[in-house]
């Protein structure tokens, strides 16, 4: 499988990374095996033809869990710039919970990449080519979110932290988060400081929150805009506002809806199929494909 076969090369490429820790899966479900659901591993497909049709390479951060996985179901060449399965791998549970910090593996392993490149969330799909819309920042970020109308930015008096834990005094409380889904990172120094600044929250911090959501967003989401804004790093945005039509389609709020709606669910595996059998019609010798063909179309 060779970007030949989806189509025209772009004029720019930017290599982007997907990252799957399938640690919080197997912890949250400990007597069943590893599997992606399937409109899961839809949008993962679409999404990296997509972005080598498009825009560049893209490379896999995984685990052994996740490359076993994903060699059983054969679709380890869905990403041509390669797999890591060793970095998420060193994370260890006995500091970082899994639980708790459920989307840590992105900090770990974009610390390991060197800019230029992208961070993609395997739940979003980009159709058009936007490295050149990105390479004259140093930071881009998928749009902005609000802390006053986002009930999951909390103040800091009410996050968990470990006793030792302080934060950096430059750092500006009323800064709005970036939604972090697609992130484009043009900068290295800032790239190791927000990871440092992210890890270091993390690291030991223990104590279960009411809910699941907060730790992680100030973590990758919030810690983003401040790092940024005191390093005097402007962010730029790829769209103005979460629904802007803009060639970008991430599906994080219709796969939950999906969840509880059989109907929905099967009419958004059948959307992403039909997007696959029309853009990219090879794929369909994958066969994961095949099989999600049958199921849905």
């Amino acid at each position: 499988m060779t970007d030949e076969d989806y189509g025209v090369m772009p004029p720019q490429r930017i290599p982007a990374v997907h990252i799957n820790w399938t640690l919080p899966f197997r912890v949250r479900n400990p007597r069943v095996d590893y599997y992606v659901e399937d409109q899961e591993l839809l949008s993962t497909i679409l999404s990296a033809l997509l972005w080598r049709k498009l825009n560049g390479p893209i490379k896999l951060y995984t685990d052994p869990v996740g490359l076993k996985y994903y060699q059983r179901i054969q679709l380890l060449d869905l990403w041509d710039g390669g797999i890591d399965d060793q970095t998420l791998a060193g994370i260890s549970p006995q500091h970082i919970d899994p639980e708790i910090f459920w989307a840590a593996g992105k900090l770990f392993a974009v610390r390991q990449e060197k800019a230029p490149f992208f961070m993609m969330d395997t739940d979003l799909m980009v159709w058009r080519p936007i490295c050149q819309l990105a390479a004259p920042h140093r930071l881009m970020a998928l749009h902005r979110e609000s802390l006053a109308t986002v009930e999951c930015y909390i103040p800091f008096h009410l996050l968990k932290t470990r006793p030792d834990y302080l934060p950096n005094p430059l750092w500006d409380w009323e800064e709005d988060p970036f939604n972090t889904a697609l992130v484009y990172f043009g900068d290295d120094t800032f790239l190791q400081q927000y990871t440092a600044s992210a890890i270091n929250f993390m690291t030991d911090n223990l104590e279960r929150p009411m809910e699941m959501v907060s730790q992680m967003v100030f973590a990758e989401q919030r810690l983003f805009a401040m790092v940024a804004k005191a390093s005097e790093i402007p962010v730029a945005t790829f769209l103005d506002y979460p629904e802007q039509e803009c060639g970008i389609t991430h599906i994080w709020g219709a796969k939950a809806e999906a969840r509880s709606n059989p109907a929905g669910y099967r009419a958004l595996c059948a959307e992403m199929c039909r997007a696959l059998q029309l853009c990219f019609p090879q794929s369909l010798e994958l066969p994961v494909v095949n099989d999600l063909m049958k199921k849905y179309m």
